[in-house]
């Protein structure tokens, strides 16, 4: 690795750790930027946020790093797709509108619910009845939270709707309804039936299903209204989602033009006929040890008749494995350590393999039940050969992207 990157790395995983995070730029690109702020936010919304404290600090700069060229390919790929007219078009503006309608209203069910309280009377009385038990008492607090919820939701939404002078059309539907037809009006707010059925879909809509989708927008629009009167702001929300929508449209146009058809599809198979090939799945049994001498002791227990199993239960020094009673689940072929695969090539079922030594230590393995291999044909995996596919332009795409919008790092004076 690079001294440059490795630098980058060490810097990331000593500056970020800290309870403040202040919003110094990383790296430009471009005309755009990405802050120290978007990659902590990043990091704290990602799948490993929860296990990343207890990792190393060499895996910590590691995800870092990572996450940190995720989001400046991801601002060039948003510059481009800017640079493209993508935030200027009917269908992004309406996705935007729709969203920000929803997520107000949302906001406002939240504020709505965080007035709800236990009355202190009826907190002393759970108290009382449910003693100790912190289980049965938060679940009672819930119980009565979302009952008062639900009532108080349904009346303010009736009131909102009264202020906002609510008029539905619905025998509209049953005379040929056009594109403009309106189905809904309330102060400054109108429902037309192209808002429900695009033009373009050419789908002969269910009239009940127009009805129940034209009292959920009014219900969402009152809502969204009272979160602006009660000033919910969510500008930092709508800045986020615009960013992932216009990228989102960008890659779909890029794969309508990787992808036309099928055909397009089929000739790729053709050509990498593996991405067919299903690898062996094994069931697997394993017992890791300490050491070489308590491995082959424990091979004969295994053969003597001792279940492997209950034995990797009370010994085996792998962590999942002990917690799981050394039941590992199917494992793909090709997915172990290179011992342990050559092992399990030549290994019968339901028998016990010799002790195999990795660098997690002594292992004994067993395959409990197996899935042939196969060669599945193009309609089976067709979703499979499209992920193939995309991935392959992605990478000359996104190269292409970068250079159009390169990146100049920031940090080098910290490092």
């Amino acid at each position: 690795m690079p001294l440059k990157k490795i630098s980058l790395l060490f810097w990331l995983s000593c500056t970020l750790c800290g309870a403040a995070v202040a919003d110094t730029v990383l790296v430009k690109v471009g005309s755009g930027q990405v802050t120290e702020q978007q990659l902590e936010k990043a990091m704290n919304a990602a799948p490993f946020a929860s296990q990343f404290p207890a990792m190393d600090e060499k895996d910590q700069a590691y995800l870092r790093g990572d996450m940190l060229m995720r989001l400046a390919r991801s601002e060039a790929l948003y510059q481009e797709a800017v640079a493209l007219g993508k935030t200027e078009t009917q269908a992004y503006k309406q996705e935007m509108s729709n969203f920000r309608t929803s997520l107000l209203a949302q906001r406002y069910l939240a504020h709505l619910r965080d007035q709800i309280s236990v009355p202190g009377k009826l907190e002393s009385q759970l108290k009382g009845n449910l003693k100790n038990n912190t289980d049965a008492l938060a679940a009672a607090r819930a119980s009565y939270i979302a009952r008062q919820f639900k009532a108080l939701k349904e009346k303010r939404i009736a009131e909102l709707k009264q202020q906002a002078r609510i008029k539905t059309y619905f025998e509209r539907l049953d005379k040929n309804a056009k594109a403009d037809t309106v189905l809904a009006e309330a102060t400054g707010y109108t429902i037309r039936y192209a808002d429900l059925v695009p033009p373009q879909s050419g789908a002969n809509a269910d009239p009940q299903q127009i009805k129940n989708r034209v009292n959920e927008w009014l219900e969402l629009m009152v809502l969204a209204r009272a979160a602006v009167a009660e000033g919910i702001n969510v500008e930092e929300q709508m800045a986020d989602y615009g960013h992932y929508l216009s990228i989102k449209m960008l890659l779909a146009k890029q794969e309508q033009q990787w992808i036309p058809d099928d055909k397009t599809l089929l000739d790729y198979f053709r050509k990498h006929p593996d991405i067919g090939y299903v690898p062996e799945r094994r069931q697997i049994g394993q017992l890791v040890a300490a050491s070489k001498e308590q491995a082959e002791a424990l091979r004969r227990r295994i053969l003597a008749g001792e279940s492997l199993f209950k034995l990797a239960a009370e010994y085996s020094i792998d962590p999942y494995g002990r917690e799981h009673a050394g039941d590992m689940g199917w494992l793909q072929e090709g997915s172990g350590f290179d011992a342990v695969e050559q092992a399990l090539k030549k290994l019968p079922d339901n028998q016990v393999s010799d002790v195999i030594q990795t660098p997690k230590g002594w292992h004994l393995v067993m395959i409990v039940d197996r899935k042939p291999a196969e060669h599945k044909e193009f309609a089976a995996i067709k979703d499979r050969i499209k992920q193939a596919l995309i991935a392959e332009k992605m990478t000359a795409y996104l190269e292409q992207v970068m250079t159009k919008y390169p990146l100049d790092w920031q940090i080098q004076d910290h490092i």
